[in-house]
């Protein structure tokens, strides 16, 4: 492990390099059909949330057509090989850009839970690519960057972007809309995890691979122009809630705890199991906050950013 160090400082002919990863949280999620490639067509408003993982690059040259990436983190759960989205994204940064002769290792300071969700690694993986393409001078546009990053990960591109935004075909066509910033959230997760290709499999056997708009995305879209919390609260739509929740009671015992606390509305992000409950005001949020800690389930104080 390497420290954290303010990004861009060079020490001992190195160069240093950190940034903050935010999570994602889904307002609305609709699956609407699979394509011949495996991937799915999804009309989706992605959200960040102030609940972050740090990303740091600790980069050097060396005088040989060497190209070694390296990755450590504060978590077991992950892991430190190619099979790594950090390391997929740098990788293909570094071949991309033609660049051999470097020495790149990252170090991952995981705070948002895994496999929920919350595109944690795809958030990892978007910073690690921001890094890498300041440390080589800024080669790659924005749109560049987002192209790359969606052969990799179909959230890369929101994460590349993030703020407020409708994400549709596989996740990957990104409309910035109205930022919904500073609305007061709670994150929380049991110990359980969600296999994402397993969740779309199991909406494929319930719904089919074709099929018409399950809600009304116009709705939370116009509540999220007028910055109408309370209306948002009421429009929040997740597909995949109905073929995860049943088997997973922990994601109904969150949502309910949520709305019994004070919040607004209450929502499984992505494929799951994470909840995320959205709040008018502080106490709320808190009294929520430390109910949830009092059942002994993980949970983030956060805002939309």
């Amino acid at each position: 492990m390497f420290p954290l160090e303010r990004r861009g400082m060079m020490q001992n002919n190195t160069k240093i390099y950190e940034d903050f990863a935010p999570a994602k949280i889904n307002l609305y999620l609709d699956v609407l059909s699979k394509m011949d490639s495996g991937y799915h067509n999804i009309d989706s408003i992605m959200q960040s949330v102030s609940l972050f993982d740090k990303v740091s690059l600790k980069i050097s040259h060396v005088n040989n057509q060497e190209r070694i990436i390296e990755i450590e983190s504060s978590s077991g759960k992950i892991p430190n090989d190619k099979s790594n989205i950090v390391y997929k994204c740098a990788e293909a940064i570094l071949s991309h850009t033609h660049t051999n002769g470097i020495i790149c290792k990252f170090f991952i300071e995981k705070n948002i839970p895994i496999a929920a969700g919350m595109a944690g690694g795809s958030s990892d993986g978007a910073c690690a690519m921001k890094l890498l393409n300041t440390a080589l001078g800024n080669p790659l546009s924005l749109s560049e960057l987002c192209s790359i990053g969606a052969k990799i990960g179909a959230d890369i591109p929101f994460c590349l972007t993030g703020k407020t935004a409708i994400c549709q075909e596989i996740g990957d066509k990104i409309t910035p809309i109205t930022s919904l910033s500073d609305a007061l959230i709670v994150c929380a997760i049991d110990n359980s995890s969600v296999s994402t290709p397993e969740a779309f499999k199991l909406l494929d056997e319930k719904y089919g691979t074709n099929c018409s708009p399950s809600n009304n995305i116009e709705e939370i879209i116009q509540a999220i122009n007028e910055g109408n919390i309370s209306k948002i609260g009421r429009c929040l739509y997740n597909k995949f809630e109905s073929v995860i929740e049943p088997d997973n009671k922990s994601i109904t015992q969150i949502k309910a705890t949520m709305l019994n606390n004070g919040a607004i509305g209450a929502l499984m992000s992505g494929s799951g199991p994470s909840v995320f409950g959205i709040f008018t005001d502080e106490n709320s949020q808190l009294k929520a906050f430390n109910e949830l800690q009092n059942q002994s389930i993980r949970a983030f104080l956060c805002k939309t950013i």
